[in-house]
């Protein structure tokens, strides 16, 4: 997991998080390509929040800590994104 983490820090995080999940016939997940509008540490987050999503399939003790573990920030990124998510999804429409 931490090899597609760090691709995700420095590659399209929507490709990762793509090719990650199609590993994994029950996950599916929707985006939205004005999330790349986002700030890069939000897009580690929102890939390892998917990424860990194969391993934990629920947003239990478990699942945060690989989200941890992966970011560091995310906290940070999910403040970000309760502030700013809504507005993000007025460049995509």
């Amino acid at each position: 997991m931490s090899r597609i983490i760090s691709s995700a820090a420095t590659a399209d995080a929507s490709r990762v998080v793509a090719a990650a999940l199609a590993e994994n016939s029950r996950a599916t997940t929707t985006s939205t390509g004005s999330m790349i509008l986002a700030p890069p540490f939000v897009l580690d987050y929102l890939a390892a929040h998917e990424v860990a999503h194969l391993a934990e399939m629920n947003h239990g003790p478990r699942f945060w800590k690989l989200v941890e573990r992966a970011v560091p920030r995310h906290r940070e990124a999910r403040a970000w994104l309760r502030q700013h998510g809504a507005n993000l999804h007025r460049y995509g429409a």
